[in-house]
C-alpha cells in the first residue's frame, strides 16, 4: 500500500490513508494515527500506529517509542521499535536499537544493531539458555542480542 512492499497480499482499508512525513521535513514530538504512516524526513519522538509504518530509503526515524502493526525500514530507524505484525528491513535499512515483533525479516544488504524479542506464542527451549560473551540467539520466542548484517 505504502510503496515499500513487494506485493501485498493485505487488501488497502476502505477510506483509508496514508499520513507522509516528506522530504525536507523535520518532525518532533508525539505522533498517533490510524492510517498508514510513511516517512521520507525526519521524525523524533513517539509514534503510536494502527496501521504500518514505512521509513523510505532517505527518511530518518529516531523514536524513544515506536507502535505499529507492522514496520518497513529503507532508510534509518533508532530506537525502540514494538510490532504485533513483521518488521522488515530492506536491502537500504539500518535498524539500530530494540525491536520486539511477530515477525522479523532482514533482507540481503539490511543492517541490524540490537536486541530482537519475538513475540510468537510458542517459547523456545533455547530462550532458557544463558547468554555467552554478552550475546543470545534463540530460534522462536526467544531474545537475540546478535549484531547482523546480511551480505548480498
Amino acid at each position: 500500500m505504502i510503496g515499500l512492499r513487494k506485493k501485498s497480499k493485505r487488501q488497502p482499508r476502505m477510506g483509508s490513508a496514508v499520513t507522509l512525513i516528506g522530504e525536507g521535513c523535520r518532525v518532533q514530538g508525539e505522533l498517533m494515527s490510524e492510517a498508514d504512516l510513511r516517512i521520507e524526513g525526519e521524525f523524533t519522538g513517539t509514534i503510536h500506529a494502527a496501521g504500518e509504518v514505512a521509513v523510505g530509503e532517505r527518511g530518518v526515524l529516531r523514536c524513544r517509542e515506536l507502535q505499529a502493526r507492522d514496520v518497513v525500514v529503507a532508510g534509518r530507524l533508532e530506537g525502540s521499535v514494538q510490532a504485533t505484525g513483521t518488521v522488515r528491513l530492506t536491502s537500504t535499512g539500518k535498524l539500530t536499537g530494540r525491536l520486539s515483533a511477530g515477525t522479523l525479516v532482514i533482507e540481503p544488504g539490511a543492517v541490524f544493531e540490537g536486541q530482537s524479542f519475538m513475540t510468537g506464542e510458542r517459547k523456545s527451549a533455547q530462550a532458557d539458555i544463558p547468554e555467552a560473551d554478552g550475546l543470545t540467539a534463540a530460534s522462536e520466542g526467544g531474545e537475540s542480542g546478535i549484531s547482523a548484517s546480511a551480505a548480498g
